[in-house]
């Protein structure tokens, strides 16, 4: 997904004090971690703002950044934890939201792949998924947060462990459990997907 060469090459560059590689840097991951902040929140704004401290804060952290390891890794594991911690500061309970929207607000449909569904496939698709939204949102932010890197980042189990610093058998574990809780929460909810 990410360079790690180019990654560290730029990283290298931002230690010079080079703007542009900064800027490079920024956008190479820019929607990546907006995505996983909005993801984790259900907020825009919340994204918005967690995103700019996380980078304020890799940014900060460059020199001790280990460059054995992938910066993607890191980088996830940073904006993981921000998140983590700015939902267990305010622990609101986020509601799913009727629709999809962009960050700046205008509403957009759920992607289909199979562009002869019909059209009573897709509204049970996007049913489903704002079930399954809903599930997610109610997850303890722990779990959400493995989950959302495993299915939304599409993160292997090894980068897991590697961005959350956990064994690998307790990133398996968790992903069990997650998903053992989402059935559940899905049974207990009467929800059918």
């Amino acid at each position: 997904m990410f360079d790690r060469k180019q990654d560290l090459k730029l990283i290298k560059r931002c230690k010079r004090g080079e703007e542009v590689a900064f800027q490079e840097l920024l956008t190479r991951y820019r929607s990546a971690i907006f995505g996983l902040c909005y993801r984790m929140t259900h907020s825009a704004e919340d994204a918005r703002d967690l995103a700019q401290e996380v980078f304020i804060k890799v940014f900060s952290l460059l020199d001790r950044y280990d460059e054995s390891y992938a910066f993607s890794s890191w980088i996830f594991r940073i904006a993981t934890n921000h998140c983590i911690d700015h939902l267990r500061r305010n622990r609101l309970r986020f509601l799913s939201l009727d629709g999809y929207t962009t960050p700046d607000g205008d509403e957009i449909e759920i992607p289909i792949p199979d562009k002869a569904a019909r059209p009573d496939r897709v509204l049970e698709m996007r049913e489903a998924m704002d079930k399954l939204e809903e599930v997610i949102v109610d997850l303890p932010p722990h779990y959400k947060a493995i989950i959302l890197l495993r299915h939304d980042q599409e993160l292997s189990y090894e980068e897991i462990a590697t961005v959350l610093d956990l064994p690998l058998g307790t990133v398996k574990a968790r992903i069990h459990r997650a998903r053992a809780m989402v059935q559940q929460m899905l049974k207990a909810r009467s929800y059918d997907i």
